[in-house]
C-alpha cells in the first residue's frame, strides 16, 4: 500500500493510501480492528463495490471475530457480532435521507461496550458522535481503490496516528 499524508490539514488527523487489492484492503481493516476499543466509531464513505465490506472483513478479523460470519447488513440496516468486543455493522444504504437514522436506537448503536462500523455513514450524518474515524473508498483501476482517512476528535485522531504507524 502506498501512503501519503495530505498536506491541507496535520498529518495526525488525515491520511491517503492506495490498496491495490481487496487483500491489502482486508489487511488494512485487520490492522485497524487490532486497535479498536469498546465505544470506538468508524464510519466509511464510498460508492457500490469500492471496498467497504471488504475493509469491515478485515476489521472482524482483527478483533478476532470469524469475519467469514460478516455479511453486508444492507436489508436488515445492522448486524451484531460477538467476540473480544461486540461489533455492530451498520449499512446506511437503504437510508434515503439522514434524518431517518433518529428513530435508531443511538444510545445502543454508539455505546461505550461496543465498536461500530457503519458503511455509507454519510447517510447517519445527523447521528454520528463528535469522535469518529471517517473512511472514504474510491475506485482508481479495476483492483485499485484510494483510500483516505480522518480524524474526528481526539480518540479518532490517537487511532489514526497508530494505524498509520503500524507496520
Amino acid at each position: 500500500m502506498a501512503k501519503s499524508p495530505r498536506s491541507s490539514q496535520q498529518a495526525s488527523d488525515i491520511f491517503e493510501l492506495t490498496s491495490r487489492s481487496a487483500e491489502e484492503t482486508q489487511q488494512l481493516g485487520e490492522r485497524l480492528g487490532v486497535l479498536l476499543r469498546a465505544g470506538d466509531v468508524v464510519g466509511l464513505i464510498g460508492e457500490l463495490g469500492s471496498g467497504k465490506t471488504t475493509f469491515v472483513h478485515g476489521v472482524a478479523k482483527g478483533m478476532g471475530l470469524d469475519s467469514a460470519a460478516v455479511k453486508s447488513p444492507t436489508f436488515v440496516l445492522m448486524r451484531e457480532y460477538r467476540g473480544r468486543l461486540p461489533l455492530i455493522h451498520v449499512d446506511g444504504y437503504r437510508l434515503e435521507h439522514p434524518d431517518q437514522a433518529l428513530g435508531l436506537d443511538v444510545d445502543w448503536l454508539f455505546s461505550p461496550t461496543r465498536v461500530t462500523v457503519i458503511e455509507w455513514a454519510e447517510r447517519l450524518s445527523s447521528t454520528l458522535p463528535s469522535d469518529y474515524l471517517e473512511l472514504r473508498f474510491a475506485h482508481k483501476t479495476a483492483n485499485q481503490r484510494a483510500i483516505s482517512a480522518a480524524a474526528h476528535g481526539p480518540r479518532s485522531r490517537e487511532l489514526l496516528t497508530q494505524l498509520v504507524n503500524r507496520p
